[in-house]
């Protein structure tokens, strides 16, 4: 993780919030945790959607900041008013070298995106990059992968 982080530059959220709620700060009472090495403990497993519209299960938030790799499931929370989570909530509106969705599909293996509005990643090699983080951490990963111009959101077919 030091070596991404020495690559790559904290960013400011590209979307500014739109209610205070999206910037409050989440915590470890909230659900968030910092992502350490495999096996994972205490995740829901899931699955990446399969095509737009096609909704996943059990999707995780992550960002990488310069605390660690935080992580929260995206499901309502009433301390920010029943609202799904967004990546601000991992940074308390700060800055983060990136963020993207995760799912468990065991302890030890985890599909992987950019997707994130707020802090998404500049190029196809920083997700890559990412995915060598998350490697280092000794999980087995599958990246959703980069479209012409973006992160993929959903896990094509690969037949």
């Amino acid at each position: 993780i030091d070596e991404f982080r020495s690559r790559y530059s904290l960013r400011s959220p590209q979307i500014a919030s739109s209610h205070p709620r999206e910037e409050r700060l989440l915590g470890n009472a909230d659900g968030v945790r910092i992502l350490g090495s495999a096996p994972a403990e205490e995740v829901c497993l899931g699955t990446p959607p399969r095509s737009r519209g096609v909704p996943g299960k059990n999707r995780y938030l992550w960002v990488i900041d310069a605390n660690g790799i935080p992580y929260v499931i995206e499901s309502p929370l009433a301390v920010i008013g029943e609202n799904l989570p967004k990546h601000t909530n991992l940074t308390g509106g700060g800055e983060a070298y990136l963020g993207g969705e995760l799912w468990f599909s065991s302890v030890s293996h985890i599909y992987v995106s950019g997707g994130s509005g707020r802090y998404p990643p500049a190029d196809a090699r920083q997700l890559a990059d990412a995915v060598l983080v998350f490697e280092t951490l000794d999980y087995d990963v599958e990246s959703l992968g980069w479209d012409v111009d973006a992160a993929k959101r959903y896990l094509e077919s690969r037949i």
